[in-house]
């Protein structure tokens, strides 16, 4: 239940008249006075009774609704939550990591000492317009949607009314369109040849079988079935904190690839040339047989890698080392490669380890043959064959329409 009181004014038993109180004339007159949720008593007060009036109204309706937020939970600023929102999440270690980040470079400078309650969506809109400026588009949505992540939270347990970042007035950067140019054959085979003779095989794989970078440097000699010209993707070397280590590849999705001669061939020359990684040695079963590593037989770090022999390949070839020209050039090269011979869009969704056919629609659409283009050539090659001379030979020889025709009924 919930009511107003008159602090100023009391009501004596004896008359039933209201006289006076000692508080007459100090302080707010009006409190409402309410139980909550968990049957503490709490109250508010307010000089007008009109305001008073105003709030028991939205009260009750809250309480009604199970909409009920206790406003000093809401002073906790969201620095203090975000830390204690972190501790409580499941994540990959890269995962938690790259949070970390964001909140303490991106987030907390600008919302750190913000009471939760105070936070409102059309604050949020005039960061997320800054933020443009600031960082990508791509990295904006990020940023915003781990700033979302911990209202959201926060809104579950009864801190906020509703989570700002979910208005409607809050607008997302949009990421303009960026269209995919895949490498030729001609490029993928010109780094091929260049790239030190150690990691050749490695961007064969790579180029043959569509691995992401990390995939490719976490591949085991127990994850190549020979015999079956198969390639099975378990494991992907990440950076957590700088040590490169083994962990599930992304989404946690393990999957099948069929494995092309030229990959298969790469491979068997690979092992017959470099021992891979023994386990005795490294005691981690997930890293014993990997077929690529460094110089002192660990697994690959991509920062090095990179650094001393991608771009420095790609220079070589006056290739431009830039972002869209990374080692997941290959990958793109790979999934155009599929696409333009035929193999079907959810085929190389699952080759490719997406989560979602439709993003792989989304990102190679432009490469596939367009419908027209088979339709057109489906056309003309039936024309060409039914245009093409009968040999005269054969047409002695063959049974006529007559002869042919069945008896009887249908």
């Amino acid at each position: 239940m919930a009511s107003i009181a008159d602090r100023w004014h009391v009501t004596e038993r004896a008359t039933g008249r209201k006289v006076r109180s000692s508080r007459y004339g100090r302080g707010k007159r009006w409190q409402v006075r309410f139980r909550d949720p968990a049957g503490e008593s709490r109250n508010r007060s307010f000089d007008r009774k009109v305001d008073a009036d105003r709030f028991l109204t939205e009260l009750q309706h809250r309480l009604l609704q199970g909409a009920y937020v206790d406003e000093r939970a809401g002073l906790l600023p969201f620095a203090e939550y975000a830390e204690q929102w972190l501790e409580r999440q499941v994540l990959q270690p890269t995962s938690r990591s790259a949070v970390e980040l964001r909140l303490r470079v991106h987030i907390n400078p600008e919302w750190g000492t913000w009471p939760l309650r105070s936070i409102t969506a059309v604050a949020v809109q005039r960061w997320v317009r800054h933020l443009q400026d600031e960082v990508s588009a791509g990295y904006a949505r990020l940023i915003v949607t781990n700033f979302g992540a911990v209202l959201r939270a926060a809104t579950d347990e009864g801190l906020l009314a509703q989570n700002p970042c979910a208005s409607s007035v809050v607008k997302m950067p949009s990421i303009p369109p960026r269209r995919l140019r895949p490498w030729e054959i001609g490029q993928v085979l010109g780094v091929v040849d260049a790239v030190p003779a150690r990691y050749r095989a490695l961007v064969i794989v790579a180029a043959g079988c569509g691995l992401r970078q990390g995939e490719a440097f976490g591949l085991r000699v127990q994850d190549v079935d020979f015999l079956r010209r198969e390639l099975h993707v378990r494991q992907q070397i990440r950076i957590v904190g700088s040590v490169p280590l083994p962990a599930l590849p992304k989404y946690g999705r393990t999957r099948t690839i069929p494995m092309p001669a030229w990959v298969l061939d790469a491979l068997a020359e690979h092992l017959a040339t470099l021992e891979p990684i023994a386990g005795e040695r490294t005691h981690a079963p997930s890293v014993a047989g990997l077929m690529f590593f460094g110089r002192e037989r660990k697994p690959l770090n991509r920062n090095y890698f990179n650094s001393y022999v991608w771009r420095p390949t790609l220079r070589e070839l006056g290739i431009p080392s830039d972002r869209e020209n990374g080692m997941h050039a290959l990958r793109h090269a790979c999934a155009s490669t599929w696409l333009e011979h035929g193999v079907s869009i959810k085929a190389v969704s699952e080759y490719l380890g997406h989560a979602d056919p439709g993003f792989t629609l989304r990102v190679y659409t432009h490469v596939m043959p367009t419908s027209g283009e088979r339709a057109r050539k489906a056309l003309d090659a039936a024309v060409e064959e039914g245009r093409r001379p009968v040999d005269a030979a054969s047409s002695a020889g063959a049974p006529s329409a007559h002869e042919t025709a069945p008896r009887g009924g249908n």
